[in-house]
C-alpha cells in the first residue's frame, strides 16, 4: 500500500524530502540573499542555474557520501568558505549602494559586462555556498535513504523544488527589505563557526576552548558583524557626503 512503482516507498520518499528541507533552511538563505541584488529576470536565472547545478552535485555527493566522511578538514575548509561567503555578500551589497549613490553613470558599453559579471558572481557563489552548507544534509539523507538510490534521488528533487521556491521569496524579500541580508550573514556565519567545529581534525582542538561549542560560533558572528557594522558607516557617510555636495551646488 505504501510502495511506488520501482520499489519506491512512499514513506521513505517522505522521511528523505523532510530532513533535506528542514536542514536547507540556510541554503535557502545564502541563495535567495546571493540572488536579492539582480534585477527580477536575472534573479530567477541565478537560483535556477544556481541552485540547480548545486542541487545536481548534493546528488552526486549522498550517493558518494562514504567516500566525502574521510576527507580530512572537509568541514573546516567548509566553514571557511561559508564564513568568507557571509562577508562577500554583505561587501557586495555595499559596492552596490556606493555605485547606486555616488558616481558617474557608466557608459552603455560597460552596462552589459558589469550585469554578466554580477550574474556570474551570483551563480558561483551560490553553487559554492549550497555545496558547501549542504555537507551535513549529504549525511544525514545518506543515512536515511538506507542506499536506496533511486528513491533518494526522487527525494532530493521534490525537496529542491520547494528549496528553488522559498529562495526565490527570500531573495524578493530580501531586495526589499536590505536588513534581512544582514539577518541571513549572521546566519551563514554562525554555520561556519558550528561546521568548524564538527571538523574531525580541527574540532577536538577547538573543543579545549572553555564553552566552545557557544564561543566559537560567537566568534565567528562577532567578525562578520564587525564588516557589516563598518559598511553600514561607509554607506551613512557616502549619504551624508552626496547631500552636502547637492546643497553646495
Amino acid at each position: 500500500m505504501f510502495s511506488l512503482i520501482a520499489g519506491f516507498s512512499i514513506v521513505e520518499l517522505l522521511k528523505i524530502v523532510l530532513a533535506d528541507l528542514a536542514l536547507s533552511g540556510d541554503n535557502a538563505l545564502v541563495i535567495g540573499a546571493a540572488a536579492a541584488g539582480l534585477d527580477q529576470r536575472r534573479r530567477w536565472w541565478a537560483i535556477l542555474l544556481g541552485g540547480g547545478s548545486a542541487i545536481l552535485l548534493r546528488i552526486v555527493f549522498t550517493v558518494i557520501a562514504s567516500v566525502l566522511l574521510g576527507l580530512p578538514l572537509l568541514q573546516a575548509i567548509g566553514g571557511a568558505i561559508l564564513l568568507y561567503i557571509a562577508i562577500k555578500l554583505l561587501l557586495e551589497r555595499g559596492e552596490k549602494a556606493q555605485s547606486d549613490q555616488g558616481q558617474q553613470a557608466v557608459s552603455e558599453q560597460e552596462k552589459p559586462g558589469k550585469k554578466r559579471n554580477s550574474l556570474r558572481s551570483a551563480l558561483l557563489t551560490i553553487l559554492v555556498a549550497d555545496v558547501t552548507m549542504s555537507l551535513d544534509n549529504v549525511l544525514a539523507v545518506a543515512g536515511v535513504a538506507d542506499g536506496h538510490i533511486p528513491t533518494l534521488i526522487v527525494g532530493l528533487l521534490l525537496s529542491v523544488v520547494l528549496l528553488l521556491l522559498g529562495s526565490a521569496l527570500i531573495s524578493a524579500l530580501m531586495s526589499r527589505i536590505p536588513l534581512l541580508l544582514d539577518l541571513a550573514a549572521l546566519v551563514l556565519a554562525w554555520t561556519a563557526g558550528h561546521m568548524l567545529l564538527d571538523d574531525h581534525q580541527v574540532g577536538p582542538i577547538l573543543l579545549h576552548i572553555p564553552s566552545a561549542d557557544i564561543v566559537f560560533p560567537i566568534v565567528t558572528i562577532m567578525l562578520v558583524l564587525i564588516v557589516d557594522v563598518f559598511i553600514w558607516r561607509r554607506e551613512a557617510l557616502a549619504k551624508q557626503a552626496a547631500t552636502s555636495s547637492r546643497v553646495r551646488k
